[in-house]
């Protein structure tokens, strides 16, 4: 049985239609939005928040810029894009991700699923055990300072 959760906007904090595509992000747009939380985006902020060049007018890339994926012709934002699909593919391609944005029970049942491959469940155990030590540190700080 598969765990519900609603996945917010990195971008814009609104709940990601259950119908739409999700968008993985990568490092350029968390340099140009510092407020982003996490890295993955509903279609309408990608399209909303995009631009429409990497360079100056002089053609070098703008200070500080972040190359986009290999491969990839680094013209624009949707350069920048390192996935597109659903909810569930892209919280478990981006686990961190996943889990800022409001997949950490999902995330947690597929980890301890039967039948969940097992470099998945590395890569998912991995966020997990991460994200539950920062949560402590977190907790710890707050009971210090209380």
């Amino acid at each position: 049985m598969s765990v519900a959760f609603r996945l917010r906007c990195c971008l814009c904090r609104k709940n990601i239609p259950l119908a739409g595509d999700v968008i993985a992000l990568d490092g350029e747009w968390q340099r140009r939005y510092p407020d982003m939380r996490g890295t993955l985006a509903c279609e309408r902020c990608v399209i909303d928040y995009g631009w429409n060049r990497c360079t100056t007018t002089k053609g070098s890339f703008i200070d500080g810029h972040v190359a986009a994926p290999e491969g990839e012709v680094d013209v624009d934002s949707w350069s920048h894009h390192l996935e597109r699909g659903t909810h569930r593919a892209l919280v478990t391609l981006y686990p961190h991700s996943g889990l800022l944005q409001g997949a950490e029970p999902y995330l947690r049942s597929l980890a301890s699923r039967k039948g969940t491959l097992p470099d998945v469940v590395t890569r998912l155990l991995t966020a997990l055990d991460e994200w539950d030590a920062a949560q402590r540190s977190t907790n710890t700080c707050r009971t210090a300072t209380v």
